[in-house]
């Protein structure tokens, strides 16, 4: 596994980065613009990722469950530590709002081979 945080395609905008009330976790959001031409991408977190689809078309391959398209409008949830990718299926630029409750300290994207 190695650290990621920017893949082609693919680009992150953070839009906050704060500790938590919880003991060791942390609160990472971004919005997350996915360009058809993006390739996939195994990867996991240290904590959940609570996601809703701003813009698009997103299918996402999250392990243990078959293959899923979300909708502008529609949220799903990873759980930790789950390995998952995404692509975009839609025809232009596609955009999610990603929350990420984490374990401080860890990187917040890992990649998964």
């Amino acid at each position: 596994m190695t650290n990621a945080t920017q893949a082609p395609g693919v680009t992150r905008t953070v839009l906050q980065h704060e500790k938590l009330s919880v003991p060791g976790r942390e609160l990472i959001q971004n919005r997350v613009d996915i360009t058809p031409e993006a390739p996939p991408f195994r990867h996991q977190h240290p904590g959940e990722e609570i996601i809703y689809v701003i813009e698009g078309s997103l299918e996402y391959s999250i392990d243990g469950r078959s293959p899923k398209t979300y909708n502008a409008g529609e949220v799903l949830l990873v759980p930790a530590e789950t390995p998952h990718s995404v692509r975009n299926v839609g025809s232009g630029n596609a955009a999610e709002l990603a929350t990420y409750v984490v374990e401080e300290g860890k990187p917040f994207l890992v990649l998964v081979e």
